[in-house]
């Protein structure tokens, strides 16, 4: 649960810019520049269009430099009512360090229309840096009678996709983004749309600062609750249902008392349903696309030019993009009929937030092995559907020209086998003459024979008897033996549902998560399956004095499920949480009733 606070405290000493998230490739193929590091100098403000007599924030940012002889821009359209307020930050993420140095402006215009506020320059690394110029538009307002927006219209929730016509694999991004005229404390999600029809995953890093902005007259403050990327897995009409979001609004602060307290009011929100035509794929694929769509980079290498009839050669693939990298299948690897090629093989796979979209790579291996000497040509090709051109567009790596020299081929030459060596498998004379001789005593009936025998017996019912007298001396039942290993069970079936996780098969990862809980509540309680129900888990759990919050927690974890599993919401974005949730719960759970059977 995170605390917003806006419209009316804005603290300009704690902004932080967003450090662009990296997608970098292997050092031989860098075709992703890593640019954590690197020296910028930036503009920002928070209102694009602003009301006459109203305020916002200019800043300047430095990062990763230590600068001198700031200069700010004129402001002859603008009244400075605050400023400059400086600041400086540093932070340390997996080892990379990254410094921040910033000036902020409050202001407030003087007449309508659209201006312009010019570049600010600073000194750093021994150049002049030097912004971008921002372009503020100022409207007239709308008289409002009563100094406020009327109560119901002071705060909703939109979700806005980056584009309501898209492809199959095809990146969108899909923002829950809050429009507010009143000052908030918190938001929650109290119930996820299904995402049916798309693969979806969640964001972290992306724009979340506070905006202002003019909707019908008024101004209004903005921020991106929630991002996620969406990516299409079938074509046609796909509807996205509404959400359901409860914000806690701010009241005056209760002054009575020795301590102030905030008074805040719940107001609950729907979005509105959103619909995204998703379109078949033009006709005229080239012969190396198989399935990327979106925009793609792509290198290739060989690791040797020169080798034998004996050796293998890899050809190695890089994929790079923000299409859905799973819809990709290896491209063809077009080739003389002088190779024996073996099936391509993916490397790696994975995906990282790259500037608020959703990036990823695939590495693929072909192994060759030359059948004839010679001098031969590879030149490797990726084809994707460019969804900015709508086009297809063809890459090319190399060529790449081998020399192929005679080898042993001892990996491909069979050896001939001999006329005469193929008449004797062939006839086997029959021998003239034979003697007979006396065989010795058989092993049958033999005292090691009987000895042999009769271990695996002697062994089974030692270990039987074993068995029952440690039964007898622990006295146990079944019930015991559940209840011992319940945590242990249920921690299998998390652990199946953390692979399901990681393949993205929500249906089977749900079905997991419900086997792990139901699973070890059943097990723990001596409660059969069949008889479980919400009343006697909360009943038997507050009787072992289980804390409410674990109660409401499991409850919460069992309706997730079944909404996944009997009523069609699997809900792929949310995965992560509901399994660190179910982890939780259920090791909570055990440390407070898991010594139930102990003395």
């Amino acid at each position: 649960m995170m605390t917003i606070l806006f419209p009316k405290i804005i603290d300009h000493k704690k902004r932080s810019a967003l450090c662009a998230s990296l997608f970098f490739f292997s050092t031989f193929f860098p075709f992703c520049i890593n640019a954590q590091n690197s020296v910028s100098f930036e503009a920002y403000s928070d209102a694009k269009e602003v009301l006459v007599n109203a305020q916002f924030d200019v800043s300047f940012t430095l990062k990763n430099a230590n600068g001198t002889n700031f200069v700010p821009p004129g402001f002859k359209n603008f009244i400075v009512l605050a400023g400059p307020s400086s600041s400086t930050s540093m932070q340390i993420i997996n080892g990379q360090v990254s410094r921040e140095m910033g000036y902020s402006y409050t202001l407030q215009p003087k007449k309508t229309g659209q201006f312009t506020i010019g570049s600010a320059s600073i000194k750093a690394n021994g150049k002049t840096l030097k912004t971008k110029p921002l372009t503020i538009k100022v409207v007239k307002g709308k008289a409002s009678a009563g100094g406020g927006a009327a109560r119901g219209a002071e705060a909703y929730v939109n979700i806005e996709p980056s584009k309501t016509e898209a492809y199959p694999g095809e990146q969108i991004l899909l923002d829950f983004k809050l429009y507010t005229t009143v000052s908030l404390d918190r938001y929650d999600i109290m119930e996820e749309p299904d995402y049916r029809g798309f693969f979806a995953k969640e964001l972290r890093r992306y724009n979340s600062r506070t905006q202002r902005e003019v909707i019908n007259g008024q101004q209004v403050t903005t921020k991106v609750l929630r991002r996620l990327a969406l990516f299409p897995q079938q074509t046609g009409e796909l509807t996205i249902p509404p959400a359901r979001i409860q914000l806690a609004v701010i009241e005056d602060n209760d002054r009575r008392g020795f301590f102030f307290r905030r008074n805040v009011r719940p107001l609950y929100v729907a979005t509105d349903p959103v619909a995204v035509k998703v379109k078949e794929l033009p006709a005229g694929t080239p012969e190396s696309f198989t399935g990327a769509v979106g925009k793609f980079d792509f290198q290739a290498s060989v690791n040797r030019m020169e080798l034998s009839t004996d050796d293998a050669i890899s050809v190695t693939m890089l994929i790079g993009g923000n299409g859905d990298l799973k819809r990709i299948q290896p491209p063809p690897l077009m080739v003389s009929d002088s190779f024996e090629i073996y099936p391509p093989k993916v490397l790696e796979e994975n995906s990282k937030e790259q500037q608020g979209e959703l990036y990823g790579r695939k590495v693929i291996e072909y192994l060759l092995l030359p059948k004839y000497p010679g001098s031969y040509t590879i030149a490797p090709e990726f084809s994707y559907f460019d969804t900015e051109a709508g086009s297809y567009k063809t890459i090319s790596a190399g060529p790449y020209y081998l020399k192929v020299r005679q080898g042993t081929d001892r990996h491909h030459a069979m050896p001939k086998p001999l006329a005469d060596e193929v008449a004797d498998d062939d006839i086997r004379f029959i021998k003239m003459e034979t003697s007979l001789e006396k065989k010795g005593a058989y092993f049958v009936g033999s005292p090691v024979f009987w000895t042999l025998t009769s271990l695996p017996v002697l062994a089974f019912l030692g270990l039987f008897f074993f068995k029952k007298a440690k039964e007898k001396n622990e006295n146990l039942d079944i019930g015991f033996l559940k209840r011992k290993h319940a945590n242990k069970v249920a921690q299998k079936h998390l652990a199946t549902a953390q692979g399901h996780l990681q393949a993205g098969a929500s249906r089977a990862f749900y079905d997991e998560i419900s086997k792990a809980s139901l699973g070890y509540i059943s097990d723990k309680l001596d409660i059969p399956l069949s008889e479980l129900s919400k009343d006697n888990v909360k009943e038997k759990l507050a009787s072992l004095r289980v804390g409410q919050p674990l109660v409401d927690g499991f409850m919460k974890i069992m309706q997730t499920c079944e909404m996944a599993l009997f009523a069609g919401m699997d809900n792929a974005a949310d995965m992560q949480g509901t399994y660190e949730k179910a982890m939780s719960v259920i090791s909570g759970i055990e440390e407070e009733i898991g010594e139930i059977d102990a003395g």
